[in-house]
């Protein structure tokens, strides 16, 4: 049974332009779980996920992986430990694919046999390997988002840090990639909007609104009736693995 924590968030509070945009949100995470946050737009998902790789400085609260506060990790054992997917990847502009994913394994102690192996099954397993050599900035949308989720595996760390790691993908690559993923048995925290997805791969997940906790527990527990409506301002309720909205609520 998971009992340690992977992830611990203690009393977390972030202010954005002024205006509170997490507030006073905890969360533990067990290792080898595979967590979701869930919410509707402005709930603060994705700054929570900013505080935990280290993109977001908390206004108050702590942030631990692996019991080890944030600030504390050094930036190798960091690299070692964490991956995360984010909305905003950066420029790609003079990068081939096969340069984004090899530029996400810098400071990982392999040698070139090693790093050149693990690069070749990501690029294998995105469905990349043929285009190893196009420029990442002039392919789809979903062909960069594989492009970065190729990254995170050629890393493997402990922590996936996965935000909308479904977006701009096909249906045939949301659930090859995120089965791999979930095979790999890491912790993962991860943002979804879409909730039959999230309940196919989620252990746990915690519905967010306002910046703040709502509720935590199994996918069965969190998607009902009374929290789609006061959460999601909808009617429905998760039945059989599978999200049945019937209507929104005005």
């Amino acid at each position: 049974m998971r009992s340690d924590p992977m992830i611990e968030i203690e009393n977390l509070s972030i202010k954005l332009g002024g205006l509170p945009r997490v507030d006073d949100f905890s969360l533990s995470v067990p290792k080898g779980a595979f967590h979701g946050l869930l919410g509707p737009n402005g709930a603060g998902k994705t700054t929570v996920l900013r505080a935990l790789y280290r993109a977001q400085k908390p206004d108050n609260g702590i942030v631990r992986i692996n019991g080890k506060p944030l600030s504390t990790w050094s930036q190798a054992a960091w690299m070692r430990t964490v991956g995360a997917l984010v909305q905003d990847g950066g420029s790609l502009q003079g990068l081939t694919i096969r340069d984004v994913v090899e530029i996400g394994m810098m400071n990982l102690p392999l040698s070139a046999g090693e790093r050149d192996a693990r690069i070749a099954e990501a690029l294998q397993i995105a469905g990349l390997a043929e285009m190893a050599q196009a420029e990442a900035a002039l392919v789809s949308g979903g062909e960069r988002q594989k492009t970065h989720i190729a990254q995170i595996l050629a890393r493997a760390p402990e922590v996936y840090i996965l935000d909308e790691p479904s977006n701009h993908l096909d249906l045939c690559y949301q659930i090859l990639l995120l089965d791999e993923i979930k095979r790999r048995g890491k912790t993962v925290i991860a943002t979804f909007h879409d909730l039959t997805l999230a309940a196919r791969y989620c252990d746990t997940m915690t519905l967010m609104r306002g910046g703040r906790h709502i509720v935590t527990g199994t996918p069965e527990d969190v998607l009902t009736q009374d929290n789609m409506a006061e959460v999601f301002r909808v009617k429905g309720q998760l039945e059989n693995g599978m999200m049945r909205i019937v209507s929104a609520i005005t």
